[in-house]
């Protein structure tokens, strides 16, 4: 009988334990976004993400182009030629342009 006791007080002890135990904190998924570079436009030109997401643009002109910050024409990029890609990790909302051909304009926004 002290046997069958001592196995049920052992059982009951490791369910409480199991039940207190802290479940493990899921991290969330990266997102992945891409944005295609074609007839010197970026599709598309804006974007909704969230901090943490990775964005990866995609030359498919035939010219090089790079990513520059809209404000002061920070220089994220260096060029890349057609069939290359960029990619960035977002730390909060964007506006860029093409440093090589400013009239190219997008936008990260962060949600």
């Amino acid at each position: 009988m002290k046997t069958i006791m001592t196995a049920l007080l052992g059982t009951i002890l490791t369910v409480i334990i199991i039940g207190l135990a802290k479940p493990a904190e899921s991290t969330p998924a990266i997102k992945q976004h891409r944005i295609v570079i074609s007839g010197f436009e970026f599709v598309p030109k804006e974007l909704t993400v969230s901090v943490g997401d990775k964005i990866t643009w995609i030359n498919n002109d035939i010219v090089p182009h790079n990513i520059a910050a809209n404000t002061k024409q920070k220089s994220l990029s260096a060029d890349f030629s057609s069939g290359e890609t960029f990619s960035l990790i977002v730390k909060g909302s964007l506006s860029y342009i093409c440093g090589l051909h400013p009239s190219m304009q997008g936008k990260l926004i962060v949600k």
